[in-house]
Formats: C-alpha cells, sequence, structure tokens
C-alpha cells in the first residue's frame, strides 16, 4: 500500500509527489518486485476494474451450488474481489494485464448474477452465508488455484478485515512525503465492525529504503494479531 504520513490511501487527493511518477507507478514498481500473479481487493477498489455496469437478465436457470472455476493457470494470474452482495458489473472474465477474473461471493449473490458470471467466464467461489469468510476464502483459492502467495492490496475495510483475522504476514508500506488530514478518509487499515481492538498488531522491521522524493518503502513482519 502507498500511503501519507497519517496513513490515508487516497491518492488522487496528494497531487504530484515531488520526484515520483505519481502514487500509481510507485506502487507497481514495488509490487512487481514480489513476483505474485494473485491479487486480491475490496468490492469497492474492484469495482475501477470489474468494467462498465451493467444490467443483470433475470434467468429461470438453476445455478448449480458450489463453486464455479472457469479457468486454472492462467499465464498472467489472478485477480481476485471480494464481493458478497454480487454486485461488481463483470462483463469479461480476463482483466486487460490478463489475469482472470474471481469473484469471492456469498449466499446474498442471487441465482441470476451466479448465471451471469459463469456465461461471461469468471471463476467464482462461495465463501458464507452473509459475510464473507476470509479463512475459508483463502483456503478455497489455494485448493482450486493453487495459490500459495496472495498480494492484498486495499482498500481499507478488507486490509483491516485481513488484519483483524490474523491472515497478514508481512506488510510492504510506501509512505510518500504528504500529510492528509481529512477526515473520514480511508486508511491503510479499517478495521469493520463493532468497537475497535483491544491491541495492536505488533510488526517487526525488515527492510528499509529510501525511494525519489523523500519516499520511504518499509517491509514489516507481522508478528502478533489485534485481539
Amino acid at each position: 500500500m502507498v500511503t501519507t504520513i497519517d496513513g490515508r490511501i487516497m491518492g488522487d487527493r496528494w497531487g504530484r509527489v515531488a520526484g515520483t511518477e505519481g502514487s500509481a507507478t510507485l506502487f507497481e514498481a514495488t509490487h512487481d518486485t514480489f513476483s505474485v500473479k494473485a491479487w486480491l481487493v475490496g468490492t469497492t477498489t474492484m469495482k475501477e476494474f470489474a468494467g462498465r455496469p451493467i444490467k443483470i437478465k433475470p434467468t429461470r436457470a438453476k445455478v448449480p451450488p458450489g463453486d464455479f472455476i472457469a479457468t486454472q493457470n492462467p499465464k498472467e494470474g489472478y485477480a481476485i474481489g471480494a464481493d458478497r452482495h454480487g454486485v461488481l458489473p463483470w462483463n469479461v472474465s480476463h482483466l486487460p494485464d490478463g489475469e482472470h477474473a474471481v469473484s469471492l461471493l456469498t449466499d446474498r449473490a442471487g441465482n441470476a448474477y451466479r448465471a451471469h458470471l459463469r456465461a461471461v467466464g469468471v471463476s467464482y467461489l462461495m465463501c458464507g452465508k452473509e459475510d464473507i469468510d476470509l479463512r475459508v476464502a483463502l483456503d478455497k483459492l489455494a485448493r482450486h488455484f493453487k495459490l500459495k502467495k496472495l498480494m492484498l492490496e486495499g482498500g481499507g475495510t478488507m486490509n483491516g478485515a485481513f488484519l483483524r483475522d490474523g491472515l497478514i504476514d508481512e506488510i510492504s508500506h510506501i509512505t510518500v512525503p504528504v500529510a492528509d488530514g481529512g477526515r473520514n478518509v480511508q486508511t491503510i487499515f479499517d478495521i469493520p465492525g463493532g468497537p475497535p481492538p483491544k491491541a495492536s498488531a505488533h510488526l517487526r522491521l525488515a527492510s528499509l529504503k529510501k525511494l525519489k522524493g523523500g519516499v520511504v518503502w518499509a517491509r514489516y513482519k507481522v508478528t502478533g494479531r489485534p485481539r
């Protein structure tokens, strides 16, 4: 994740960061060093990639229960979106860079929506009744797609849910020399639901590197989860 010094992640608020080509370039350049070809984001973030809004056609055909795997082992990897309500407007099975689209659904995703994903060729995994069980999701991603590593790339609520459940091993954090200060602006970790945890997640610094323009890239190992 790329953030300001106060942890905000909405890069369109920052303007041009001195000495860099923007937050997106910083993100991609560091992301590529991990050579992990599967990335996961929340519903809001994936809307940027899922295509133009479409109207799902109703169907009387009963969709078989359970998961749907349209393809396996695509050359460019997987783009995985959490979508408990079944609202992402997928109209292609692969993103422009070639990643195969995979949706993490719950039983809230209706019959017509799942039929649409099948017709388009988007894989989906059923991961809970009303909310996505992240442990179930990771287990299914590992079993169906033979994944051993996964990049978690936001937004703040999705990152917070993974942190809350103790499912993050490492954090790659790029800090730009900007102070945002905006209230109700997403941060790198926004743990959803209920009161905040009583204790923070503990980290161990693994590496630290200064980039152009006063940008700092730190990598941490997660040694303890919130509780």
